[in-house]
């Protein structure tokens, strides 16, 4: 398993994901790779609409995945959150 430290800072330091959603994400053994077949719509339009914006778009990355966790779906989370980074 992922220990805090092995987390991009970026996803660290959310101001969205508190403690329990570290730890979440924290559950598997290593960072996954970018699935570049992974299709997710509202990936599409969080990018589409915010891309001016990186912080913004950041923002937006994280409260989806922190959705995504609340439903188990840790792999689709982690996917979410390789986007921003």
């Amino acid at each position: 398993m992922l220990n805090f430290n092995q987390l991009p800072p970026s996803i660290l330091q959310s101001g969205i994901l508190d403690q329990h959603y570290l730890e979440q994400l924290c559950t598997i053994d290593d960072i996954p790779l970018i699935d570049p077949v992974y299709n997710d719509e509202r990936l599409k339009n969080i990018i589409q609409y915010y891309s001016i914006n990186p912080e913004e778009m950041e923002k937006e990355l994280h409260q989806y995945a922190k959705e995504l966790l609340d439903d188990g779906k840790i792999d689709e989370a982690w996917q979410i959150l390789l986007t921003a980074l």
